[in-house]
């Protein structure tokens, strides 16, 4: 099981793009304090659970975090997967790095969105009861990081 939550939250962290080492050091930090709180979690509400204390934790590390959040990683697997010619490959490539630029002009609070969303796929009522706001209210929110991560993708790629 701790396994599988272990892999949960690196996933997690990941998609918010951190780099290797914060995203071990965040992820035992959220096991440790999701082991040591274990006995207050209500039957069937773990992984929303410790969704949340992932997420508080990356808010206490983005606090502690003297410069800001740069974005080192790109969550999605590697775009140039060698069945392309060295052009495309290179166009790949401008297109990652276009993609980890726009994320990082993000807020913190839409990037955790977008990684929930689409890093681990959750619904927008998982969405809704890690983040303990209403349904409606998520979809409202990520429409509006979708757009503004939108916006700024084509302002990098343009030009």
């Amino acid at each position: 099981m701790w396994q599988e939550l272990y892999r949960l939250i690196f996933r997690y962290y990941s998609g918010l793009g951190l780099s290797r080492e914060d995203v071990e050091d965040l992820t035992q930090e959220t096991l440790v304090a999701a082991y040591l709180h274990l006995d207050g979690v209500r039957p069937g509400k773990l992984k929303a659970w410790l969704l949340t204390v992932a997420r508080h934790k990356y808010i206490d590390w983005l606090r502690r975090s003297p410069k800001g959040v740069v974005l080192v990683n790109f969550p999605a697997a590697e775009l140039a997967d060698g069945t392309r010619g060295p052009e495309e490959d290179a166009l790949a490539g401008e297109a990652r790095e276009a993609v980890t630029a726009a994320l990082n002009r993000l807020s913190p609070p839409e990037r955790t969105l977008l990684a929930l969303k689409y890093n681990l796929g959750l619904s927008t009522q998982e969405i809704a009861s890690v983040l303990k706001i209403k349904p409606g209210t998520v979809k409202v929110r990520l429409f509006r990081a979708r757009q503004k991560f939108k916006e700024e993708f084509i302002k990098l790629w343009e030009g």
